[in-house]
C-alpha cells in the first residue's frame, strides 16, 4: 500500500539518521574495486559519439603541445633576445607568443564545447532510461524510495555524474597530455634534474589517497541528505494547508533546518577536504621545484647549464604546476562522480515489474474468481490476506468492507496485479492471472480512486489519458456521462482548459468526475472503485454517484467503501477482518445474520458510535 505523508516523513527521518550514523551509506573500503566498472559503464554511453570525442581529444592534444611550445619559446627568447641580443627577436617573439595563445585558446574552447555537447546528450539518454524504468517499477519500489530521493537522482546525481564526467575526461586527457609533454621536455633538456622532481611523488600519492577516501565518504552522504531535503520541501509544498491549519510553521521550519544543516555540514566537510588537498599538493610540488632550482643553480654556476636552458627548464617546471594542480583536485571529483554514478546506476538497475505471462487476454466478459489467495508484504510479520476465495459473475458488483487495515485495498490492488499474490490464483473468465501479460490484463480494467491523479494538461487530455485514436466527440460523450458538461461550458477554453499541476485549478468533485469520465472512455469490462466518494461533500457525492451508476452499468465492479450507504445495492458484500473473509452475502442477508456487517451497519446508521464500539469494529 502507498506510503502516506506521515510514513514518508518517517522514512525521510530514518534516512537522515542513517546518514548521521554512517548507515547504509557509510564508507566501504571496497569501493575502489567498483570504480572501474562504474566508469566503464559511463564510458559505454560515449560509444555512439566516438567521432565527436576523438575531435575533442584532437583539440586537447593541441592544447597540451602549446604549453611545451611556450616553455621552449621562453628559453629561445632568453638566449637570443637577452643573451645574444638578436634584434629579430623584437618581432618574432611577440608574434609567436600571440599565435601560441590563440592556438591554445581555440583548442581549449573546441574540446570543452564538444565534450559538453556529448555530456548533455548522454545526460538526456540516462534520464530517459531512468524514467522509463521508474514508471515500470513494482509497487514495492515506490515504498523503498521517497519522492525526494528519486527527484534528487534526476536533478542532482545525474548532473553530477554526467556533467562531472565530461569535466573529468577533459581534465584527465588534456592535463595528462600537458603533463607528459612538459615532462618529455624536461627529460630532453636534463633527465637528472627531472629525476629530482620525482622525489616528492610518494608524498603526493599519500595526500591524494586521503582526499579520495574522505571525498567519497562525504559524497555518498551528501547525495542522501540532498534527497531528504528535497523530500521535505515537497511534503511542505503539498501539505501547505495542513501546516497552516495546525500552525505547524515552526515544526516544519525546524524539520527543514535539521535536514538543511546536515547538508551544510557535509558540504563543508567535503569542501574542507577538497580545499586542503590542493594546497597540500601544491606545497609538496613547490618544495620539489625548490630543490630543482637549487640543483639547477649549482649546475649553472659550474657551467653545465646555459641561461636559456635554465629558463626553458624552469618555465616547463612552472607550467607543470597547473596540470598537477588540476589533476590533484581531480581526485575529489572522481570520488564525487563515482558516488553519484553508483547511486544512479543502483536505481536504474532496480527490477521492473515481473511479467511472466505470455498470453494476450481477449476482451473479457468480466468473470473474476479468487481461489485461496494470500498476500504478505515484504518484511511483514503476518499475512495481509489469507485464504481469500470468492466468485464474481460478469456484470456483478462486489463490495469490500471492514476496518481500516483489514486488507481491502490490498485485495483490490491484486486484481490489476499491482501486487502479485504470494499464494493462490486469480482467474479472469477462467484464465489464470499468472499466465497473461500485464498489458493485456490492465487493458481490461479501469480505476477510480479517492486519490485522483490528474496531470498538468487540459481536461480533454486527462479524460483521454493513455488512449489513442480518441475523437473529440468521444471525449464530449464521456464528459457528459460523468456530468461534467455544465461545468465545462462555463470555462472559456472548454475541454481545452488546463487543470494545473495535480488538478489544482479544480474542486475535489470536478477532479473525481474527470476520473470517472476517463474510466467511461476506456470502456473496460472490469471497474475498480477505491473509496471513490469518501472525500466528497453531499452535493458532489450526489453527482458522483449518478456518474458511477452509469459507469458501473454492464461492468464487473469491485468497490472498496467505508460508507455502507454506497454499497447496499451490491450483488455481493464481502466483510474483511484481519486479512480474512469473515462474512459474504447481500445486504439483507448479512443484516439478518447479525454478525460483523450488521455491527458495522448499526455503528453507522443506528447506534451512536462509542470509543469501544469503534475499536471493536
Amino acid at each position: 500500500m502507498p506510503l502516506n505523508a506521515s510514513a514518508e516523513a518517517k522514512a525521510t527521518a530514518e534516512q537522515t539518521i542513517s546518514v548521521l550514523q554512517g548507515g547504509h551509506y557509510s564508507w566501504q573500503k571496497g569501493w575502489l574495486k567498483r570504480i572501474p566498472g562504474i566508469y566503464a559503464r559511463l564510458l559505454n554511453y560515449l560509444v555512439p559519439y566516438t567521432k565527436t570525442v576523438i575531435a575533442a581529444m584532437f583539440f586537447m592534444v593541441i592544447t597540451a603541445l602549446t604549453s611545451s611550445m611556450i616553455a621552449v619559446l621562453m628559453g629561445k627568447l632568453t638566449d637570443q633576445g637577452f643573451y645574444a641580443k638578436d634584434v629579430s627577436a623584437l618581432w618574432w617573439a611577440p608574434a609567436a607568443l600571440i599565435a601560441v595563445a590563440l592556438l591554445q585558446g581555440g583548442s581549449t574552447f573546441g574540446s570543452s564545447y564538444l565534450l559538453q555537447k556529448v555530456s548533455q546528450q548522454v545526460l538526456l539518454k540516462i534520464r530517459c532510461e531512468m524514467f522509463e524504468k521508474e514508471i515500470r517499477w513494482p509497487a514495492a519500489n515506490y515504498q523503498k524510495y521517497t519522492s525526494g530521493i528519486v527527484m534528487s537522482k534526476y536533478i542532482n546525481e545525474a548532473s553530477t555524474a554526467l556533467g562531472g564526467a565530461a569535466q573529468l575526461l577533459t581534465t584527465i586527457v588534456r592535463d595528462s597530455l600537458q603533463l607528459v609533454a612538459l615532462l618529455g621536455l624536461l627529460i630532453w633538456h636534463d633527465w637528472k634534474l627531472t629525476l629530482v622532481t620525482l622525489v616528492v611523488a610518494p608524498l603526493i600519492a599519500v595526500i591524494l589517497r586521503w582526499v579520495n577516501k574522505k571525498t567519497k565518504k562525504y559524497g555518498l552522504q551528501t547525495q542522501t541528505a540532498l534527497g531528504n531535503m528535497m523530500n521535505t520541501v515537497l511534503e511542505a509544498y503539498q501539505g501547505q494547508r495542513i501546516i497552516k491549519i495546525y500552525d505547524a510553521y515552526e515544526k516544519e521550519q525546524t524539520r527543514f533546518r535539521g535536514v538543511n544543516e546536515l547538508l551544510y555540514k557535509l558540504s563543508m566537510r567535503m569542501q574542507a577536504v577538497t580545499a586542503a588537498g590542493t594546497p597540500l599538493t601544491q606545497f609538496v610540488t613547490m618544495a620539489g621545484v625548490s630543490i630543482v632550482v637549487i640543483v639547477a643553480l649549482l649546475q649553472a654556476q659550474a657551467g653545465h647549464l646555459t641561461l636559456g636552458d635554465f629558463i626553458t627548464f624552469l618555465s616547463a617546471l612552472l607550467l607543470l604546476m597547473n596540470p598537477v594542480k588540476k589533476l590533484s583536485a581531480l581526485n575529489g571529483s572522481v570520488a564525487r562522480i563515482s558516488a553519484a554514478a553508483e547511486s544512479l546506476f543502483t536505481t536504474m538497475d532496480e527490477a521492473t515489474e515481473k511479467d511472466p505471462g505470455n498470453m494476450e487476454l481477449p476482451r473479457l466478459l468480466g468473470g473474476v474468481r479468487f481461489e485461496h489467495v494470500g498476500y504478505r508484504y515484504a518484511g511483514a510479520g503476518r499475512q495481509a490476506l489469507t485464504d481469500v476465495s470468492f466468485d464474481v459473475k460478469p456484470g456483478e458488483t462486489i463490495a469490500f468492507v471492514g476496518a481500516s487495515g483489514a486488507g481491502k485495498t490490498t485485495l483490490i490492488n491484486l486484481v490489476p496485479r499491482f501486487w502479485q499474490p504470494t499464494e493462490g490464483e486469480i482467474y479472469f473468465d477462467g484464465i489464470p492471472q499468472s499466465t497473461v501479460t500485464l498489458k493485456s490484463l490492465r487493458q481490461q480494467i479501469a480505476l477510480v480512486s479517492q486519490d485522483v491523479v490528474l496531470f498538468d494538461d487540459t481536461i480533454a487530455a486527462n479524460i483521454a489519458y493513455g488512449m489513442e485514436n480518441v475523437s473529440e466527440e468521444d471525449i464530449k460523450q464521456a464528459a457528459d456521462a460523468a456530468y461534467l458538461t455544465p461545468f465545462i461550458r462555463e470555462l472559456p477554453e472548454g475541454l481545452n482548459s488546463p487543470v494545473g499541476p495535480a488538478g489544482q485549478k479544480l474542486s475535489g468533485g470536478q477532479k473525481q468526475r474527470i476520473s470517472i469520465a476517463r474510466a467511461l472512455l476506456k470502456n473496460a469490462p472490469i471497474l475498480l472503485l477505491d473509496e471513490a466518494t469518501s472525500a466528497l461533500d453531499t452535493e458532489s457525492e450526489k453527482y458522483i454517484q449518478l456518474s458511477l451508476d452509469r459507469l458501473m452499468k454492464g461492468r464487473t465492479t469491485f468497490v472498496v467503501a467505508h460508507r455502507l450507504s454506497t454499497i447496499m445495492g451490491a450483488d455481493k458484500i464481502v466483510v474483511i477482518k484481519e486479512g480474512r473473509i469473515c462474512e459474504m452475502g447481500r445486504h439483507e442477508e448479512l443484516l439478518a445474520k447479525k454478525g460483523a456487517y450488521a455491527h458495522l451497519y448499526n455503528i453507522q446508521f443506528v447506534q451512536k458510535p462509542t470509543e469501544d464500539k469503534i475499536q471493536s469494529a
